[in-house]
């Protein structure tokens, strides 16, 4: 008898580690990160932001350099960003990391906003990375009066597009294959 419950538990514990191990590669890395300065550009270009990722120093416009940038200011309290955020992860997913770059720009406010944001797009399985932003970057991109509220950047860092309110799947695939200049 004991070597049956022996055999189950081994079972059990190797059915668990299987499991575990299939719901970590399903879920993707956190790929949120918090935004520690900004730099405001010319009229017309994207401001410029830089982050950590982990101990390296990451730059919005070199990360972005010769790609078409998608930047997606949004909230996790927000009824329409929520809405627009499975058709923009289905756009990240159509598009090549060599053509466009999708980044969500976090505009939550709250004491807890890297805990808040992260679990959400573990939760939402969101594969691109996502900024918590500031009012300095609110700022730097003329004020964001409302969310949510997208850009699509040209490869140069030239702004292409401002889109204010809720957009669908074919309306985001519009702007950005105009900005790739595609008919």
């Amino acid at each position: 008898m004991t070597q049956l419950l022996g055999m189950a538990y081994a079972a059990f514990v190797s059915l668990c580690l299987i499991g575990a191990h299939a719901f970590a590669q399903q879920t993707p890395a956190n790929k949120v990160f918090t935004v520690e300065t900004v730099t405001k550009s010319a009229s017309g270009k994207a401001a410029d932001l830089s982050w950590k990722d982990g101990t390296k120093q990451m730059n919005l416009l070199q990360f972005g350099a010769g790609k078409v940038m998608f930047l997606n200011f949004w909230a996790t309290w927000c009824p329409p960003c929520r809405k627009e955020i499975p058709d923009i992860i289905e756009l990240s997913k159509e598009f090549s990391e060599d053509e466009l770059m999708v980044i969500g720009i976090s505009m939550d406010r709250d004491d807890q906003a890297y805990n808040t944001v992260s679990k959400f797009a573990r939760l939402k399985n969101i594969p691109y990375s996502i900024l918590v932003g500031n009012d300095k970057v609110a700022e730097a991109y003329d004020g964001i009066g409302a969310i949510p509220t997208t850009f699509i950047i040209n490869s140069d860092g030239t702004i292409n597009e401002k889109i204010v309110g809720q957009r669908t799947k074919e309306e985001f695939k519009a702007a950005i294959l105009r900005a790739l200049k595609r008919k």
